[in-house]
């Protein structure tokens, strides 16, 4: 009666359930809402990058940060301008067709166009302003202005020439490029930046009138208000009624490398490889084991100690482990003499063979330290012999600590 009972009450405690799915989402409930906030929040951080002050290049007119130009932008759509973005070369030339005779501004900060379409964007309006130009679109749009480096007159600097806008402006506050070009003819050399460069440069071309102005705080946000450099910047692209401002975008680059596998592959690959793999992990959820809980179950045979230690001492005995078998008799010995001198479970073996030497004083360290750690097994006899030692120094210490 009592046995059937107690296997009763075994089975009882033994029986295992798999959690409910509201139990999981009550046990994760936690990590999921936070989950959760770190979603929300990304999705908040993405939407307020893309909208909220536009691309963060310089020169751009939806930049209103200290580097962009959106503050120059609407000042001109104030005055009547027609101020008309393109990120693209195909962008730029439909403007210009749409508005013959228009402005063209043009930056390439990041050097995203080739030699090719450089040429191209040269051909697009005979009336264009060029941002502090480097070698390639000095080539490509005014082949005569080349680059003088960083100015040496920053603050203050005259216009000195007879350009109407500069003229207006008075003097300007530079920084950024300075440029060169040979004197005379129907070149104008405006704001000297130092000996021979200067940092507006204008110069007549087959395709037109280019403008090569090369003081970054002109176009800034933040530098526009120093000086002349409102009147400079309104005077050059307020000349016609339109404006195109064309900064290259990463769609203007050109492909040159191999095809990659997605256009070599038909379009029905990707549709289908994506419903394969849902379709495995639905038939893994499907016809997977659902994890429940642990129960713990008996073995059903019984393993004698010592059965383990004589086939662990067969092991080291084949393989010639003596130091490996004599480390493990260490351990153990170790292990029993920290508690039978009552130290902490975390001691050290040297505070251990510390509170050896206390106790037998008249065993010399050295032995102490040799036994339990330094000593090596040259053969089977030393190693039976330091074994012997080991229990020797045990009864020793265990008859000084409690005789």
């Amino acid at each position: 009666m009592s046995t059937s009972t107690t296997e009763v009450g075994a089975s009882a405690r033994a029986e295992a359930t798999t959690p409910t799915l509201r139990a999981m989402a009550k046990r994760w409930r936690f990590w999921l809402i936070l989950a959760a906030i770190a979603v929300i929040g990304l999705l908040i951080v993405a939407l307020a990058s893309g909208t909220g002050g536009g691309t963060g290049a310089p020169y751009s007119i939806t930049n209103a940060a200290p580097e962009g130009s959106k503050a120059l932008a609407e000042v001109l759509r104030q005055q009547g301008v027609d101020v008309v973005q393109a990120d693209t070369l195909r962008e730029a030339r439909a403007a210009m067709d749409a508005a013959p005779g228009a402005t063209l501004a043009f930056a390439d900060p990041y050097g995203l166009l080739s030699d090719k379409r450089l040429a191209e964007a040269a051909e697009l309006s005979d009336r264009v302003v060029l941002f502090l130009p480097a070698f390639d679109e000095l080539r490509a749009f005014a082949p005569d202005v080349s680059s003088a480096g960083a100015p040496r007159d920053t603050d203050g600097v005259e216009a000195e020439c007879s350009v109407p806008a500069a003229q207006r402006a008075g003097s300007i506050i530079g920084g950024g490029r300075s440029y060169r070009a040979p004197a005379g003819g129907d070149t104008e050399l405006c704001f000297r930046a130092s000996d021979d460069a200067f940092y507006l440069v204008q110069d007549d071309t087959p395709n037109g009138t280019v403008t090569v102005l090369g003081a970054a705080d002109v176009l800034s946000n933040d530098g526009i208000t120093g000086a002349g450099n409102a009147a400079l910047a309104l005077g050059l692209l307020g000349e016609a009624d339109t404006l195109v401002w064309y900064v290259p975008t990463a769609d203007d680059v050109e492909a040159d490398g191999p095809a990659d596998i997605t256009s070599l592959t038909p379009d029905w690959v990707t549709p289908v490889l994506v419903l394969v793999v849902f379709t495995f992990i639905a038939a893994a959820v499907w016809r997977g084991r659902r994890l429940g809980a642990l129960v713990v179950e008996n073995l059903p045979v019984t393993v004698r100690s010592r059965e383990t230690m004589e086939g662990r001492a067969r092991l080291y005995a084949r393989a010639g482990a003596r130091t490996h078998a004599l480390d493990s008799l260490r351990i153990g010995t170790i292990t029993r003499l920290s508690k039978v001198l009552g130290l902490a479970r975390n001691a050290t073996v040297d505070e251990v063979i510390s509170s050896i030497a206390a106790v037998l004083p008249a065993r010399p360290l050295g032995d102490i330290q040799a036994v339990l750690v330094a000593a090596t097994p040259a053969n089977e006899a030393d190693l039976v012999s330091y074994s012997d030692r080991l229990l020797e120094l045990e009864d020793a210490v265990t008859r000084a600590v409690r005789p």
